[in-house]
């Protein structure tokens, strides 16, 4: 009974088809469009499909009659199938060709990767804040030392503007004196 089981766990469109209740050409449509979700083997007229393509094409068939739109069920059967990763090696032995699946330790795997790169990021903020923090003191003591400068020269330069205006009085003083008392 080996072999029968093997045999029957393979299905062509006319058995889907038939096993579906759904017509041969809206089969061959629904795989077609779906194909991502459907494990296949052999070439292009002797395609067979694997048997949990009558329970998925079941379920595209629901999804039609309750009006969704091909995209959206795309988006169903995401949630709900895997999807097929096919090695585009046709025609060879199934055993060398079924496609890969995702599997449970695949997306846990996935999981941790994807808390890693979380930490990783919370890490990257941190570090981000503090560097931001950083520059803002360091600016901001960059100011204050700019503005003291500033202050600073501006001082001197009034005490500069009042040495000279002292000279210049004192020059005005000396002339005019120097005028009422010469001996001319």
């Amino acid at each position: 009974m080996i072999g029968g089981d093997c045999m029957e766990k393979w299905l062509t469109v006319a058995d889907l088809a038939k096993e579906t209740n759904i017509p041969d050409s809206t089969c061959r449509r629904y795989l077609s469009t779906f194909e991502a979700f459907f494990l296949v083997k052999g070439g292009s007229r002797s395609k067979k499909y694997e048997r949990q393509a009558v329970d998925i094409l079941k379920r595209i068939k629901h999804l039609y009659d309750e009006g969704l739109e091909t995209n959206e069920i795309h988006n169903v059967l995401m949630n709900e199938f895997p999807i097929v990763v096919d090695d585009d090696k046709q025609g060879e032995d199934v055993a060398t060709v079924t496609p890969t699946l995702a599997t449970s330790e695949d997306i846990a795997e996935i999981k941790a990767a994807l808390e890693e790169q979380k930490r990783f990021n919370q890490i990257l903020l941190e570090r981000l804040e503090q560097q931001q923090k950083y520059i803002k003191e360091h600016l901001e003591r960059r100011d204050q030392v700019l503005l003291q400068s500033i202050r600073e020269l501006q001082q001197q330069k009034q005490a500069m503007l009042e040495t000279s205006a002292d000279t210049q009085q004192k020059k005005k003083r000396k002339g005019i004196l120097k005028r009422l008392f010469s001996r001319d």
